[in-house]
């Protein structure tokens, strides 16, 4: 059987050289082009959309799992500059409903889409909900056909339950693990390791923060089939992983520190930006 999930995974060189970035998609005009760290910075916005939508609705967090995995492939196909990344953000979520069996009506996930997308105002939300209704429907088979019908999606937490026991690890190490793989997921990790890689990467990260001592014998699991190259893989896992709660402490003291400025006194961590 042909593993249809090969085509999904690529190299950072790939990742350097997207629609958003080049323009190869032939379906933005010169000029509509963006660095990749803008592009990045688009992805996460997007991603942190999903999440606060499945939020609202108290849906399930493969739901936004599945959601940011069907976004960030959307995005190797087609570029920032001409979709906007909340909107398709929220017809991921509407879609990943669906595939993990968790559903919303489509007026209950517009709804959603809309109040986040104007942060709380509730009035404004529900005058909006219409369009998000059409927005919604459309830009769903927009989806599905970027990702070539391809919904089955096969996330890390499956292999962090398989290896968690069968070495031992206590729980706090899995959920510890577990969440970096949910915060990680608004970066395209997802496009750079397969889940196995992945988990292992975060149960090393996981036992490496709480002091622990990562035994190789993690790479010699009975259940948990690696590739040959997977020391390599998952210690450049690891650095994306760390290079990414960097990246996010970094912008959140440069973004209190512009609040503090603008303000003339301390306040509150900033929210999401305006949707525009």
């Amino acid at each position: 059987m042909t593993d249809t999930s090969a085509q999904w995974y690529f190299s950072k060189e790939d990742m350097r050289n997207t629609p958003s970035v080049t323009g190869s998609d032939y379906s933005v005009s010169s000029g509509k082009t963006m660095l990749p760290a803008e592009e990045s910075n688009q992805r996460l916005r997007g991603c942190t959309f999903v999440h606060n939508v499945v939020k609202k609705l108290d849906m399930h967090q493969y739901v936004a799992s599945t959601a940011c995995v069907f976004f960030h492939r959307f995005y190797m196909r087609q570029s920032l500059s001409r979709y906007h990344p909340y909107e398709v953000a929220g017809a991921c979520v509407l879609l990943a409903s669906k595939v993990e069996e968790n559903k919303r009506g489509l007026k209950d996930i517009a709804m959603a889409c809309s109040y986040v997308a104007v942060k709380g105002q509730a009035k404004v939300a529900a005058d909006d909900r219409e369009k998000w209704e059409r927005l919604l429907k459309r830009l769903e088979i927009v989806v599905l056909e970027n990702c070539c019908f391809d919904m089955d999606i096969l996330h890390p937490y499956g292999f962090i339950d398989t290896l968690a026991p069968e070495f031992g690890l206590p729980v706090y190490i899995a959920k510890a693990a577990t969440g970096f793989i949910n915060d990680t997921l608004r970066t395209p990790l997802c496009l750079l390791y397969r889940p196995e890689v992945a988990a292992v990467a975060a149960l090393y990260f996981a036992l490496e923060l709480h002091g622990h001592v990562p035994s190789r014998s993690l790479f010699e699991s009975r259940h948990v089939l690696l590739p040959a190259n997977a020391v390599r893989l998952v210690e450049e896992c690891v650095g994306d992983m760390l290079d990414f709660y960097r990246r996010e402490a970094d912008s959140e003291r440069e973004a209190y520190r512009r609040q503090q400025k603008a303000a003339g006194a301390p306040s509150s961590r900033p929210h999401l930006a305006h949707y525009t």
